[in-house]
């Protein structure tokens, strides 16, 4: 189903995080040190249920600089369910963010990229803009940091969106360290290529201010 598979270029690429906030040591905290130490910033797509384990995180999260959207209330295929089961997990996501943090989110990505038709209506009730991807680590398998990032920086270009997971509570690897590890090549590799890290919001306001037909 439609949705943002990418930004307008501008010099700027777009890290994304789903699944957490996780409270392990090795997840959602160490992700954000890591983006720090880069200078980049990143937009993470939350879900209810962690939310719920770990609300200090998301305000954490914001008060790095980065931004909040929803992943759900919970980690299923929307394709796979009934139409009210997953209309019913957008809206609880949503309430469960919006309480958190004490305004609507204005993203949704749905797990494993997969939009039913009413998880998409229960979107266009609450204002979601769906959000999917271009590029991906493929960090949910049991890869090391250096494949991660080799498999990110492949594909990483102006106006990529790409996927990354702060946490491994819905994978079959054992850990999320991989991810904040491959952040540095991945960091380095942007650099290389004229390219910013930021926020999915930030990408789109740059390319709402350049004149039309403006060259970066």
């Amino acid at each position: 189903m439609p949705g943002i598979e990418r930004v307008p270029p501008g010099g700027h690429a777009v890290l994304t995080f789903d699944d957490g906030p996780d409270a392990a040591p090795d997840a959602t905290a160490a992700i954000l040190d890591r983006l720090d130490a880069i200078g980049a910033k990143a937009t993470f797509f939350v879900l209810g249920e962690q939310i719920e384990a770990a609300p200090g995180l998301v305000a954490e999260i914001v008060a790095r600089g980065h931004e909040v959207g929803v992943h759900g209330r919970r980690h299923f295929r929307h394709d796979r369910v009934g139409a009210a089961e997953s209309g019913a997990d957008v809206e609880a996501g949503c309430d469960a963010l919006a309480a958190c943090l004490g305004e609507a989110p204005r993203y949704y990505r749905p797990p494993y990229g997969k939009l039913s038709p009413a998880a998409a209506e229960a979107c266009r009730r609450r204002g979601l803009e769906v959000v999917y991807w271009s590029t991906w680590g493929l960090d949910w398998e049991p890869l090391p940091a250096d494949r991660v990032a080799a498999r990110v920086i492949r594909d990483l270009d102006d106006g990529g969106i790409v996927l990354l997971h702060d946490s491994a509570r819905y994978a079959v690897r054992p850990t999320a360290a991989p991810t904040a590890g491959a952040l540095a090549r991945i960091g380095d590799a942007a650099a290389e290529k004229g390219l910013r890290l930021v926020t999915l919001s930030e990408a789109r306001r740059a390319a709402a201010a350049r004149p039309l037909g403006a060259e970066r």
